[in-house]
């Protein structure tokens, strides 16, 4: 569920209704503007998960590095606290590669011919400023100091009630937060089979989902080594990823 925000997040961004004018468009058309213009960029942050329901609460925190070339050369590594890789993303342009080290498994697809990948493993294609304008409302709810940075806050919200915030300083994204209610996606999920165990379970869930951005830099220098890819030893390629099976009890004596 750790990618659950930034699904939500482009369902917010790819709603089929107009944003409202104002002051918050202006920010978000300016900030889609400088992404769009950029050929290149690379960022550093970190995604906080934290998923509640009314058995459990879970917290986790991952770190991530994106160097992104257009329009579809990429490095994406995300690591937890340790240090230690859970899932990287290559394109070299032609090919994507997807490793996951604790399966020692790496899946080979064709790279997309544009987009960008997410932190939490999403690609979203097509202009950043196509996509905004899309938002069915947006509006400044405030201002804060994240960091050394005075940044605006920017509420967005989708047709079905999904919201994100959003928080912009210079035309840049710093920090983004968005909460899944269980309940909302339970319904829209339920068919008119016997009752989900899973479904019903999900409905008292919520998740709420928050990525800050530590370093943006638009243009950078980058090495074309950035976007080889090469398999570690011990690792293999697959079509499709294959769960460890559980080893089989030996039998009584």
């Amino acid at each position: 569920m750790r990618s659950a925000g930034w699904l939500f997040l482009l369902c917010c961004f790819l709603m089929p209704a107009t944003a409202q004018k104002g002051d918050a468009q202006k920010i978000l058309e300016a900030l889609a503007k400088r992404y769009d213009q950029a050929k290149s960029f690379a960022m550093e942050g970190k995604i906080t998960t934290l998923k509640k329901s009314p058995s459990s609460e879970t917290k986790v925190t991952l770190t991530f590095d994106l160097v992104f070339q257009k329009p579809n050369k990429f490095r994406l590594v995300l690591k937890d606290p340790q240090g230690k890789v859970q899932q990287m993303f290559v394109s070299d342009g032609n090919e994507m590669f997807l490793e996951f080290p604790a399966l020692k498994q790496v899946m080979k697809r064709p790279a997309p011919k544009s987009g960008v990948p997410l932190p939490g493993g999403n690609i979203m294609t097509g202009s950043l400023k196509e996509q905004l304008a899309k938002v069915k409302e947006a509006k400044i709810v405030g201002e804060e100091k994240l960091g050394q940075r005075k940044v605006k806050v920017i509420k967005v919200t989708a047709e079905d009630g999904t919201t994100a915030q959003l928080w912009v300083a210079n035309d840049t994204l710093w920090q983004v937060k968005v909460t899944i209610e269980g309940a909302r996606f339970a319904k829209s999920a339920a068919g008119k089979e016997q009752p989900n165990p899973f479904l019903e379970a999900m409905k008292q869930t919520t998740i709420t989902q928050t990525i800050t951005f530590t370093k943006v830099t638009f243009n950078p220098k980058i090495a074309q080594t950035t976007f080889s890819y090469k398999l570690p030893a011990g690792f293999k390629v697959l079509e499709k990823f294959e769960l460890p099976t559980q080893p089989s009890a030996k039998p009584a004596p």
